[in-house]
């Protein structure tokens, strides 16, 4: 079954604002200023505008790729760049920690080298090398001269006006337009466009346009640079005298039988005479070997535009028998077909692959899109996440297209991306845990090569194991014949390197291919493909946990020894929660599975996964990340609370869970972590809607202007987040936000989402949501629910439920609606505001959704700070206050009343005029429920918050808006420290109210 939901958001961005734009004439647009100035969202056609120019700033740059070829593009155009260090800083991230600058390469376009500069086990080193990404040359640049200047990626700002990028997200076209002062004399109207073709995958486009308003002379430079073929060795390049082309080839450095051919060839209207081409000299552009390029000259004529475009083919030996000529082949037959054939057969297959029913869709009814600022940001990211994961996919279309070749579709999702080295390319389970998922359930055919590529590796992993003697896990005979093991980073061979040990690490990215296989199974209904394919591998991995677990004589049960849970904070440890979780999960799968598909059962497996047992500490009712853990823990990410997302396994500890390790997380942890939280809140939570506040937490302070691609990272400067470069894009965020729990239906939309009309979902083939039904389903389903009904379970609730002919209604738990504090006036109230900056993440919403795990904290404790709610009427008498404090308590604080917003008092000023608040309680000393003591920072205790609460003298009526207002920092007084936590408040009414007639008014 599916449980689609990770939704939350938050209705309080200061700088957001709604904006509907109308075209000229009669057709309107739905177009929407976004909270980042000068960046727009054309809803009607997936356009993302900036108007804003940042150059040589990674932020800011795009990546786009078709899921063979990537390539990552300076802000002015398709060029070449480096980055500009800020605060002395223009490193890359681990392992590399290379130089920041635009990246491009081929699919499975890995090297061979002795070692990287970062690694997890350097000593693994002398048992082999590892194998890294290599890039090839920037193919892309068009580079223009005229009166003396030149038009790439360092232009001189001065030079620019009226600068315009736009990402059309259905057509997967880049394009930029401004107009250029070269020199500071004359104007050319620039216009650059971009795209690689997602069917013939050996292809891609870039178009120049230029137009002048008087005549001029300028050269155009066609430039394959070099100096982007990082880790990566010269093979030969060319000048073609007969044809306008030119051509690189390079090798992954270390692999001598793979070589990625780059062929562009020019084209132009009747504007460019290509008789005036010229090979540009070497050491004009790059320093490296492999760069080359091409010249011709135009003369403008005012009000005349001109037209290059250069068709670009490559091909590596990796997929194809004859790269060389795959790729003149694909340069010359896209500059005959031209640019707008290409680009009606590449926009055709995008619009198969991501179609608007394929995605999230937060109007209303009416066609209208709430004016809540935060829903506009889902709305956006609902289109924005799936693709850009999915430009890194091959689907069947691009498959047959190149001949039925099996070679494209075996290579998973790296990181970052085809557009980026970030980890070194590398694949590591944010392809199967983060990126897959949410793509698994709505793009079944997408996600098949993630799997593929761990089928590709079997042989690897099974010889894997017979590595087990470099590690603890050495005893002679431990390990037999038939287990598999996965290293944690995997390049081109998929062997335990020194990124990617098999052993005494996390042994947790073998269950986690093993969730992937049963989801694509799940979604797809492929039975023939799973039992052929992946049921083998799924029970070779059961055969390596069932041998890699320990039995404990004196507790008569097994457990794991010396591994590395998701949280890599704590490493080397005993008896893992999540990783010995999901060994027990995958036991017990694997033998359900060889039952149903009529294999053997292994009764081993299922005495062993008996006799596990967790981690846990009874007193605080929570599962521990392992069996020494202490209460002073802090966790890099989503670790325990995977258990509860991830696995079918029957928890008492879910909530306190939830509490105790939100109170853990580390603000230097990855961008991925808070969807789960949210995800996990959404399912177990009794009430509030705190699901909405951690979702809001898992995409905004990650996400970065103008494209709305995630940083790895809340902050970027890695001297304030802990020492991290950040990997960008980071594309395991945007599954994070994007994914969806193989689990079941359940929802709970919160009380902030008006409306939600989810995308096509799949399960066993069938597409779910969507009619007719001939056009939603997959070759591969399973044909059994062709005419039967599908067998439908509603979370915990009782009952069999099933989907046939008829629609299944299924009745929203409105857990938001539900009181955590009986009576209070203020939970997921949509109106939540606050007059100071706020901790990225720690939003105003978060003090009022019902939950203590999480809370609003201004940015500064030594500026006073108002959170305000619209609580709107009806008015109550009010009884009671209170206030979870979180572990940072103010100085002082105020609790008031008014019938406007906006207001801006110190406490001092409260009691001045009664005309305007009414003051409901305040203090100048707060006291501390819950004082530090250091001696306890070890004593692992259920989480509970500093507390104030005030029972009324007398009941005073509520107004329109509930203020509270705090001052200072209790734990730090410096000037430069943040403020106060608020962890939840409450505005607690008095009994029910009459009317006059003597009914219930509330």
């Amino acid at each position: 079954m599916l449980f689609p939901f990770s939704v939350a958001v938050d209705d309080c961005m200061l700088r957001a604002f709604f904006q509907i734009l109308q075209r000229s004439g009669n057709d309107k647009v739905r177009s929407y200023e976004t909270r980042f100035q000068g960046v727009s969202w054309d809803d009607d056609n997936w356009h993302l505008t900036t108007q804003k120019l940042f150059q040589g700033h990674y932020q800011n740059r795009l990546s786009l790729s078709n899921g063979y070829l990537g390539i990552n593009l300076a802000a002015t155009g398709p060029f070449f760049e480096v980055d500009t260090p800020v605060n002395d800083d223009g490193i890359n991230g681990w392992p590399l920690f290379n130089r920041r600058q635009t990246f491009a390469t081929i699919a499975g376009f890995y090297n061979e080298q002795p070692r990287t500069n970062g690694s997890n086990y350097p000593w693994l080193y002398q048992f082999g090398g590892e194998s890294t990404i290599a890039g090839i040359p920037h193919w892309a640049g068009l580079v223009v001269e005229a009166n003396g200047a030149i038009l790439n990626a360092s232009v001189n700002p001065d030079e620019l006006e009226g600068f315009s990028s736009t990402l059309d997200v259905g057509a997967a076209v880049l394009s930029w337009s401004y107009t250029w002062k070269p020199g500071g004399e004359g104007d050319i109207r620039i216009e650059y466009s971009v795209f690689l073709h997602k069917l013939y995958v050996n292809q891609a486009v870039v178009q120049l346009k230029l137009t002048t308003s008087r005549d001029m002379e300028v050269t155009v430079y066609d430039v394959l640079e070099g100096d982007c073929a990082v880790r990566s060795e010269f093979a030969d390049k060319g000048y073609e005298t007969d044809t306008p082309t030119i051509w690189s080839a390079v090798r992954p450095s270390g692999i001598s039988n793979v070589t990625g051919y780059i062929y562009s060839t020019l084209k132009g209207n009747e504007c460019v005479d290509l008789e005036t081409r010229a090979h540009v000299p070497d050491g004009r552009f790059g320093r490296n070997q492999s760069s080359i390029a091409q010249s011709v000259r135009l003369s403008l004529v005012a009000g005349q535009t001109a037209e290059v475009e250069k068709y670009i083919g490559i091909a590596s030996s990796d997929a194809f028998v004859d790269p060389k000529g795959v790729a003149s082949n694909a340069s010359s037959t896209g500059a005959s077909n031209g640019f707008v054939k290409l680009l009606h057969t590449h926009i055709q297959e995008w619009n198969t692959i991501l179609p608007q029913n394929s995605v999230d869709s937060y109007y209303l009814p009416n066609g209208s899109l709430p004016n809540i600022a935060n829903i506009l940001e889902k709305q956006i990211t609902a289109v924005t996440n799936p693709f850009y994961i999915l430009q890194n996919t091959i689907g069947p279309n691009a498959v047959a297209a190149a001949g039925n070749n099996a070679r494209l579709d075996i290579y998973s999702i790296p990181v970052c991306g085809l557009g980026s080295d970030c980890y070194a390319g590398l694949i590591f389970w944010d392809a199967e845990v983060w990126m897959a998922p949410g793509l698994q359930v709505s793009h079944p055919n997408a996600t098949n090569q993630i799997v593929k590529y761990r089928v590709e590796k079997y042989t690897q992993a099974q010889e894997n194991v017979n590595g087990a003697f470099a590690s603890s896990q050495n005893r002679t005979g431990k390990f037999s014949a038939g287990g598999a093991v996965y290293p944690w980073t995997s390049g081109r061979f998929g062997n335990c390197t020194g990124t990617g040990p098999c052993f005494d690490y996390e042994y947790h990215i073998n269950g986690d291919i093993g969730l992937s296989f049963y989801n694509q199974y799940a979604v797809s209904g492929d039975g023939a493909y799973f039992k052929e394919k992946l049921l083998p591998i799924h029970n070779s991995i059961a055969h390596f946990f069932s041998e890699l677990l320990t039995f404990n004589e004196s507790s008569g049960f097994y457990v794991l020894t010396n591994a590395t849970d998701p949280d890599e904070y704590a490493n080397n440890v005993d008896n893992a929660g999540f990783t010995t979780a999901l060994i027990q999960n995958h036991l017990n799968r694997a033998n359900a599975l060889n039952r149903w598909f009529g294999e053997p059962v292994n009764e081993s497996w299922a005495e062993k996964a008996e006799k596990i047992r967790l981690p846990v500490n009874e007193e605080a009712q929570i599962i521990l990340e392992y069996s020494t853990m202490n209460g002073s823990i802090s966790v890099k990410q989503a670790d325990v609370i995977l258990i509860d997302d991830l696995l079918d396994y029957e928890s008492p500890y879910s909530l306190g869970d939830l509490d105790y390790y939100a109170a853990k997380q580390s603000t230097n942890g990855p961008g991925m972590t808070y969807g789960v939280f949210s995800i996990v809140a959404n399912e177990i939570s009794p009430s509030g809607c705190s699901s909405y506040s951690y979702d809001l937490y898992g995409s905004q302070p990650y996400a970065r202007e103008p494209w709305f691609q995630f940083s790895e990272q809340i902050f970027d400067t890695y001297e304030v987040n802990g020492g991290t470069h950040p990997a960008f894009p980071f594309l395991t965020g945007m599954g994070g936000a994007n994914r969806v729990a193989v689990l079941d239906i359940d929802p709970s939309l919160p009380p902030q989402i008006p409306y939600l009309n989810y995308r096509n979902i799949y399960w066993q083939g069938h597409g779910i949501n969507r009619l007719p039904a001939e056009e939603f389903t997959l070759p591969t389903a399973n044909k059994t629910f062709s005419t039967q009904p599908i067998p439908v379970t509603l979370g915990t609730r009782p009952g069999k439920f099933s989907l046939g002919e008829k629609p299944l209604v299924v009745e929203n738990r409105l857990i938001g609606q539900t009181d955590t504090v009986a009576g209070n006036i203020l939970q997921c109230k949509q109106r939540v505001t606050s007059s100071s900056q706020y901790i990225p993440g720690q939003f105003p919403l978060a003090a009022i959704d019902g939950a203590t795990s999480t809370k609003w904290q201004p940015a500064s404790q030594a500026e006073t700070a108002i959170l305000s709610v619209d609580v709107g009427p009806p008015y109550y008498p009010i009884k009671e206050v209170r206030l979870d404090w979180g572990t940072t308590p103010p100085n002082a604080f105020s609790v008031f009343f008014s019938n406007s917003s906006g207001l801006s008092f110190h406490i001092s000023d409260l009691m001045a005029d009664p005309s305007e608040v009414v003051n409901v309680t305040w203090s100048q000393k707060v006291a501390l429920s819950q004082p530090y003591i250091p001696e306890h920072a070890f004593v692992i205790e259920p989480y509970i918050g500093n507390q104030t609460n005030i029972v009324l003298d007398a009941p005073v009526w509520s107004g329109k808006f509930a203020h509270l207002l705090v001052q200072g920092n209790q734990n730090n007084g410096s000037k430069e420290a943040p403020g106060a936590t608020v962890a939840e408040w409450s505005v607690v009414r008095e009994g029910r109210l009459l009317d006059i007639k003597g009914y219930p008014i509330y």
